[in-house]
């Protein structure tokens, strides 16, 4: 299945979508590109293929989506085996993974990102962001109280730089997993300090101040940031293909789908729910965009994924770790 295409939605300045476009371009897979607005609507995907799901990146595979930066790297690298790993190396990465997807570390980066950004002046962003996530971006706060937010904030960013220094990259190795070149590992990693650092001046200092992370604290992880940023605009040029959100609906809508994983009836939420293949589900994440629900026809469920498939006949992939699958009473038709 590693013949069929692969279109990427997804917005030039997510930091998310950043994760995929570096994998990709590391690993010299080849992919198109449906590029989107960073703010509601997407037509592209709620209107060409029935999506109500709202967080940036997504990528198909042939004829089915899949959603969520951690499932869409585990498809990459099921499709296109990298080298293999040790045991020690998958650790790595899978802890690295936890740590930049699976606690507060991203949520506290966005409360570092400055008011000076143009962006952060754009009264639709901020009203769309309120929307997505109202405790960073709609709940009312005195300036005593988003100082005091920030430094907390700033404090956890180097928790995590200080982690990186005093252990894995401690050894002064060029790469987390010593290879020659960055792997999922570093990109795993790196995107979120690497998000601040590269904010263009002088909002970089503005969200990162110089006196808490710089080359004289973390010389070895500031290092590590530098050479993937350069190694990254070396690869500069490689970026997949443009299309158009017409073009790749088309792709999606006509493409092969993948195989059936099956529904587990051992699960836990399939079975205090009673779910069987076929029962209509809504499933949205639990949260960032959680008011955002999509509903259709349970396909398959495991302990890693869950799939179905909408009125557009669109097989949709989510993890199942920070999403909610719901059974709808009555199991009414689409």
């Amino acid at each position: 299945m590693a013949d069929q295409p692969l279109i990427l939605y997804h917005y030039p300045f997510s930091p998310y979508a950043r994760r995929l476009i570096w994998y990709l371009k590391i690993r010299g897979i080849p992919y198109c590109q449906c590029l989107q607005p960073p703010i509601l609507p997407r037509p592209d995907l709620s209107t060409h293929l029935s999506l109500n799901y709202r967080r940036i990146p997504l990528l198909a595979h042939g004829g089915d989506l899949y959603l969520d930066t951690r499932l869409i790297l585990n498809l990459l690298d099921t499709l296109f085996p990298p080298p293999p790993l040790t045991a020690d190396q998958k650790t790595i990465t899978h802890l690295l993974s936890t740590l930049t997807t699976a606690t507060t570390l991203f949520f506290k980066a966005a409360e570092l990102l400055p008011s000076s950004l143009p962006v952060m002046k754009d009264p639709k962003f901020l009203k769309d962001r309120a929307t997505f996530s109202p405790a960073t971006f709609a709940t009312p706060r005195t300036k005593e109280d988003r100082a005091l937010s920030r430094a907390e904030a700033l404090l956890e960013i180097q928790s995590s730089v200080r982690l990186l220094e005093e252990t894995i990259l401690s050894d002064g190795r060029n790469w987390v997993l010593g290879g020659k070149e960055p792997t999922r590992a570093d990109v795993e990693g790196v995107w979120v300090i690497h998000w601040l650092l590269t904010l263009p001046p002088p909002h970089n200092d503005n969200a990162l101040d110089p006196a808490v992370i710089n080359k004289t604290r973390y010389p070895k992880t500031m290092a590590w940031v530098n050479r993937f940023d350069q190694f990254i605009n070396a690869l500069s040029g490689k970026e997949g293909r443009v299309i158009k959100g017409g073009e790749a609906a088309e792709l999606i809508l006509k493409g092969k789908r993948g195989g059936d994983i099956g529904v587990d009836e051992a699960d836990p939420v399939v079975k205090v729910q009673g779910l069987k293949k076929g029962d209509v589900v809504e499933v949205f994440p639990t949260d960032t965009g959680s008011a955002f629900k999509d509903r259709g026809r349970l396909v398959g469920v495991d302990e890693r994924e869950v799939v179905w498939e909408n009125e557009k006949g669109v097989r949709v992939h989510a993890p199942r770790l920070g999403f909610r699958v719901l059974g709808v009473k009555g199991r009414p038709s689409l």
